[in-house]
C-alpha cells in the first residue's frame, strides 16, 4: 500500500519535536551540569550511567504495556497525545538552577533526569513502533523511516546552531528549553491526529514478559542489528561528549561550534535522503555496512589533519553523510524484524521489538555518556581553565581516531545479518497465509457455536 504524502510528513514531524528535546539533552545537558550547575564530570558520568541504565530497564516494560494496549485510538496513538506533555515539563525542570546545597543539587539533577528519561521512553517506544503498524511494504517502510530521520537531522541542526546563541541572549537555559518543549508537544499532536494504524493483528491473549523475552531472544536478525546500533550509538555519545570541549579548548574556537554543527548535519540530512535510493539498489545490509565503515574511515583520516579547520569540516561532513545513510537503513531493518519475530514465534509485538531498540539506545547513551564524562575527568579536564598538553591530545583522540575505529567495528555484526529483501518477502507471504488461515478457523468456530 502506497502511503500518502500527508501521512509520511505528519509522522515525520513527531520526530522533529522529539529530537528538539533529545538533542538538547544529549548535546548540552552535560555542559549545563558541569559549567553552569556546578557538578563535577565524575558525578555527571555516574548520574548518566545509573539513570540511563534504569531508563533502559524500563523500556521493555513499556514495550509490553504498549503491545497490550487497546483503545479507540489504536495501540500506539494514545501515547502520542498525553505523554509528550509530561516529557516537556521534565525537560524544563532539568534546566532549572535552584539555589541549593551541592548535595541537594546532585539529588535534584538525579530525580529530574531519571523522570525525564522515563517520560521520554513512554513517547519513544510507541512512536517508533508505529512504523510497523502504518505499512508492511518494505520499501514504503524505508520512506516512512526516512522522513522522521530527516526531521531528526533538521531538529539536530536547529538545536546545535541556535541553542548557545539563544542561551547567551536570554542569559538563561529556561526559555530555550521551554520553547523546544512546547514545539515538541505541538508536533506530536500533528502526528496523533493525522497518522492512523493500518496494520492491526488481533490478539486474543495478552503478551506476557516471558513471551516478550522469547520473541527477542529468538530474533537473530534483530539481535545483530541491535549490536551494531549499540556500538555505533556508544561511539557517537563518546565523541559527542568531547565535541564542544574540543572546540572550546583544543581549537580555541567555541564560536565555530554552531557552524560546525550545521556543516555536519546538512550532509547527514543528504545521507538520509539518499538512503532509500541506495538501499533499493544495493540492499539494506550492504548499505548499512558501507555507511558505518564510511563514517569510521572519515574519522580515522580526521586524526591526521589536526587543527586544519577546512579539512576538519570536510571530513566530518563526509562522515555524517555516511552516517545518515546508515541510520535510515538500520531503522528500516529494525522494523522488518517485527515480521521476522511474528514468523518465528507466531506473535506480533511491535512494541516489544522497538522497546528492545530503545533499550539498546539508552544503554548506549548510558555507557557512551558515562565513558565520555569519565574520560573527560580522567584526561585532566579543568572546567573553564587552561588544559594541559596531555588533555589536549586525548581530546583530539576522542574526537577523531577512537570513534573512527569503533564505528568500523560496529559494522562487523552486519556481516552475519541474513534478513535480506528476498527473505523478507518470503516471510511476509507466509505470514499473510497464516493470518488468513487463523481468520478462517475463527469464523468457522463462531459458526459452529
Amino acid at each position: 500500500m502506497k502511503l500518502s504524502t500527508k501521512t509520511i510528513l505528519s509522522y515525520g514531524v513527531g520526530s522533529l519535536g522529539q529530537n528538539l528535546i533529545y538533542v538538547l539533552m544529549v548535546s548540552y545537558l552535560m555542559l549545563f551540569y558541569t559549567d553552569y550547575f556546578g557538578l563535577s564530570p565524575a558525578i555527571v558520568g555516574t548520574l548518566f550511567l545509573v539513570a540511563r541504565i534504569f531508563d533502559a530497564m524500563i523500556d521493555p516494560v513499556i514495550g509490553v504495556i504498549v503491545d497490550n494496549t487497546k483503545s479507540r485510538w489504536g495501540r500506539f496513538r494514545p501515547y502520542l497525545l498525553f505523554a509528550p506533555i509530561i516529557m516537556a515539563v521534565f525537560t524544563v525542570l532539568c534546566f532549572l538552577q535552584p539555589d541549593i546545597s551541592p548535595t541537594a543539587k546532585i539529588i535534584y539533577a538525579s530525580v529530574t533526569y531519571i523522570l525525564w528519561g522515563i517520560s521520554y521512553g513512554v513517547v519513544d517506544v510507541p512512536y517508533w513502533a508505529m512504523t510497523s503498524a502504518i505499512t508492511e511494504d518494505s520499501q514504503e517502510r524505508t520512506k516512512i523511516v526516512t522522513v522522521p530521520r530527516v526531521m531528526a537531522a533538521i531538529a539536530a541542526t536547529c538545536v546545535s546552531v541556535l541553542t548557545l546563541p539563544f542561551v547567551k541572549a536570554a542569559n538563561s537555559w529556561i526559555p530555550v528549553a521551554a520553547i523546544y518543549a512546547v514545539l515538541c508537544v505541538g508536533f506530536f499532536w500533528i502526528t496523533f491526529y493525522n497518522v492512523k494504524e493500518q496494520v492491526t493483528v488481533a490478539r486474543n491473549e495478552k503478551l506476557s514478559f516471558k513471551d516478550a523475552a522469547r520473541l527477542i531472544g529468538s530474533n537473530r536478525p534483530l539481535l545483530l542489528i541491535l549490536l551494531t546500533l549499540l556500538i555505533g550509538d556508544m561511539t557517537m555519545n563518546i565523541r559527542g561528549a568531547f565535541s564542544i570541549y574540543y572546540f572550546k579548548y583544543y581549537l580555541n574556537a567555541e564560536h565555530l561550534f554552531p557552524v560546525f554543527s550545521l556543516a555536519s548535519m546538512l550532509p547527514m540530512l543528504l545521507g538520509a535522503l539518499l538512503a532509500p535510493f541506495v538501499s533499493k539498489r544495493l540492499g539494506k545490509r550492504t548499505t548499512a555496512i558501507i555507511g558505518n565503515v564510511g563514517y569510521g574511515l572519515a574519522h580515522v583520516a580526521l586524526f591526521f589533519v589536526s587543527k586544519n579547520i577546512i579539512f576538519l569540516f570536510a571530513l566530518s561532513g563526509l562522515g555524517t553523510l555516511f552516517f545518515g545513510i546508515a541510520a535510515i537503513t538500520m531503522s528500516a531493518m529494525v522494523a522488518d524484524c517485527v515480521e521476522y519475530g511474528e514468523w518465528k514465534t507466531g506473535k506480533r509485538a511491535e512494541g516489544t521489538v522497538f522497546s528492545s531498540n530503545t533499550f539498546r539506545s539508552k544503554l548506549a547513551d548510558a555507557l557512551g555518556g558515562a565513558m565520555g564524562a569519565y574520560a573527560l575527568g580522567a584526561v585532566g579536564y579543568i572546567p573553564n581553565g587552561a588544559q594541559t598538553n596531555t588533555t589536549m591530545t586525548w581530546m583530539h583522540l576522542f574526537f577523531t581516531l577512537i570513534p573512527g575505529i569503533l564505528m568500523i567495528t560496529a559494522a562487523l555484526p552486519l556481516l552475519k545479518y541474513q534478513l535480506t529483501e528476498g527473505v523478507y518477502a518470503k516471510i511476509l507471504s507466509e505470514i499473510k497465509i497464516r493470518r488468513k488461515s487463523r481468520t478462517t478457523e475463527f469464523q468457522n468456530a463462531v459458526k459452529v457455536k
